[in-house]
């Protein structure tokens, strides 16, 4: 266990959770022992949800943040899929990052009322995704994004997806306009005014890490402020070395 190989197993279970229902969107509240100030939002992974997210955003909390869990829409307490890995699966994958995206600004506004400071928003895989996506629709208004197993390369993750699928939709696919023009990669200005972390696994056999190297080097060459791990052999996973760079990170945030 995490938090008993650090001796603060007594401290985990003295946090607080509750659920909380933003708009129509529910969430996990995770509080700090002591209040700070600083907020958090961590998104969670295709045919995840939200519950499987608050071991991690307990850790977080031990960093002083009070952390919002939601649950996507189609996941959780929100209309859950039977199979998440159909054709019709993949078109609902892409509007779950923009409804995801869309919704960011209900929750900031919650945060917002409640006196909290900008947020940092952290997500894997699909939530890897949203991030990088709410970055560039919101930037300045959140502290920082952390990316795990995302991208910011949409039209290219797109491509991979294809490939690892063996499907082929062409430009006529009915989101592709919408995809392309959501990407994160043509919002390079918003961003210089966001810090971002990529942490990717070099394995990763579900998000190909190819795109997210791309997209880090273009935001690099254009002076935004943004830095990228990849770890060797690693596949479609958040290790405990990944959130720990992630909270050192989030001290200079």
């Amino acid at each position: 266990d995490y938090y008993a190989s650090r001796g603060l197993g007594d401290v985990y279970k003295r946090q607080v959770i509750e659920k909380e229902k933003v708009g129509n969107i529910p969430c996990y509240m995770i509080y700090p022992i002591k209040e700070t100030g600083k907020s958090a939002v961590f998104y969670h992974g295709w045919s995840s949800r939200g519950k499987l997210q608050v071991t991690r955003a307990a850790l977080l909390a031990l960093e002083g943040y009070t952390v919002c869990v939601p649950d996507a829409v189609h996941h959780g307490k929100r209309e859950p899929l039977s199979d998440y890995y159909t054709l019709e699966g993949y078109d609902l994958f892409w509007k779950t990052i923009f409804q995801n995206t869309d919704e960011f600004s209900f929750i900031r506004k919650f945060l917002d009322q409640k006196g909290y400071k900008k947020p940092i928003v952290l997500g894997h895989s699909m939530g890897g995704f949203s991030v990088l996506g709410i970055a560039a629709a919101y930037g300045e208004q959140i502290a920082g994004a952390v990316s795990f197993n995302g991208s910011g390369d949409w039209e290219l993750s797109h491509l991979f997806m294809q490939a690892r699928f063996g499907i082929s939709f062409g430009e006529k696919w009915k989101l592709y306009e919408e995809v392309k023009k959501r990407s994160p990669l043509y919002y390079k200005e918003r961003l210089k005014s966001v810090r971002l972390l990529l942490l990717n696994g070099e394995n990763d056999s579900s998000v190909d890490p190819r795109a997210q190297t791309h997209f880090y080097s273009v935001m690099k060459d254009e002076g935004v402020d943004v830095n990228k791990i990849t770890y060797p052999g690693l596949g479609h996973f958040v290790t405990t070395n990944m959130m720990d760079e992630a909270v050192s990170w989030m001290r200079e945030t």
